[in-house]
């Protein structure tokens, strides 16, 4: 048996020399090693050097990204080991930005009681904990003090959520998309000259799109045969990514070559790219409903159903179908001391999607499971639901 005491940090550093002479190794050494979230497959190493990381820094840190400076006060709750916090572990220090530590609490009272007391203007998070922070303000009372930017991203942002904070709150949503593979942060939704200029209602469905490239990135949509499809925002296509900051291949080489014949990243999203250059996951490429030959969206379905007063977290999985070969299922959890039935949400869901869209059973459950960076785990609800059947065959 091994017994662990605690150290007292200034104890550890205790006699250590107060300056080092940093550097004297090529910029290219490894830096990091985070995983990626393994939700959807099982997890890989992405191993980061010291200048794909510094590059990254500056790329986020334009005014057109996370725009940081010294005059903010971040409270960084997505953890270290979600690619880097996202990368502002090494942004908000370049720019002598105040850097918070939310430790294990993450609960919607701590966290608000922590952006009081440390005067917060910017944060980061997933989805998951956003909400359960709006659903504490809206039992409480509550505002959020000095914060007047969050950066959410991890999964798509229902309009709901989007909605809320800017008109309740006063505080702007910026979405940000991004893979362990990709440093992360690749694109981010803050408003273009052209997007600004619109009516705020408008610019919110340019708000819960991923957004536009940071500088040195390229992407491309192609088909499973490696064709380019047309940036026309409505074909979808599987999106592909290339820049300094981009995975080049696994640790220990995992997976193998990664990379198409022009240096391109396949992220195993399928998105659109519309004509002002901004990006829109429609789903994972292994989550994505196939349905009768066509595409259903689960994301756009799942963010709808968001928006219902008594949901708390959607899910939508494919289930197999005799004739259409899959069909959609939504699975809802509530938000506590709500209640719903299947009517009120495919009521609710009725307009709002096509037709051959609306899920062939919605189903409520306790929880829907989350991985260790606040993900949504389809993996796991996929294994929890077999041998379900869809209710035409449940009543053969």
């Amino acid at each position: 048996k091994t017994d662990y005491a605690a150290t007292a940090f200034d104890d550890w550093a205790a006699g250590e020399p107060a300056e080092y002479a940093w550097g004297g190794f090529d910029e290219n050494t490894a830096c990091g090693l985070c995983y990626t979230s393994g939700t959807t497959g099982n997890p890989k190493g992405v191993l980061y050097g010291h200048r794909s990381n510094y590059i990254h820094a500056l790329m986020t840190l334009q005014a057109d990204a996370l725009a940081l400076s010294g005059r903010d006060s971040v409270l960084m709750v997505v953890p270290m080991y979600h690619a880097n916090a996202w990368g502002m572990v090494y942004s908000a220090p370049a720019v002598g930005a105040k850097l918070v530590l939310p430790g294990q609490k993450m609960d919607g009272e701590s966290l608000v009681d922590l952006i009081e007391q440390e005067g917060i203007t910017f944060s980061s998070a997933v989805p998951t904990i956003w909400q359960g922070v709006l659903h504490y303000l809206k039992e409480s009372g509550r505002g959020l003090g000095a914060m007047k930017r969050v950066v959410i991203g991890g999964s798509a942002v229902p309009e709901a959520l989007v909605r809320t904070f800017r008109d309740d709150y006063g505080v702007d949503v910026i979405q940000g998309w991004g893979m362990t593979e990709t440093s992360p942060l690749a694109t981010i939704s803050t408003p273009s000259a052209e997007v600004a200029a619109l009516p705020a209602d408008e610019q919110i469905q340019y708000a819960i799109k991923q957004g536009r490239l940071l500088a040195g990135l390229e992407l491309k949509l192609t088909d499973d045969e490696g064709n380019r499809l047309p940036h026309d925002g409505r074909t979808p296509g599987r999106l592909k990514i290339k820049g300094p900051t981009i995975v080049a291949g696994y640790f220990g080489g995992d997976g193998g070559n990664v990379l198409d014949e022009e240096g391109f990243f396949d992220t195993g999203d399928v998105s659109t790219i519309d004509d002002k250059g901004y990006m829109q996951i429609t789903d994972r490429a292994k989550d994505v409903v196939k349905s009768g030959g066509e595409w259903i969206s689960s994301i756009e379905i799942e963010n709808i159903a968001t928006g219902h007063p008594a949901v708390a977290l959607a899910a939508v999985i494919g289930v197999a179908h005799p004739k259409w070969d899959e069909r959609p299922i939504l699975l809802c959890q509530l938000k506590p001391g709500a209640s719903a039935c299947r009517d009120d949400l495919t009521a609710f869901l009725d307009g709002k999607i096509a037709r051959w869209w609306m899920p062939d059973d919605v189903l409520f459950v306790p929880e829907i499971p989350l991985g260790a960076t606040g993900k949504i785990d389809k993996k796991l609800i996929r294994q929890r639901m077999e041998g379900y059947k869809l209710p035409f065959e449940a009543a053969r």
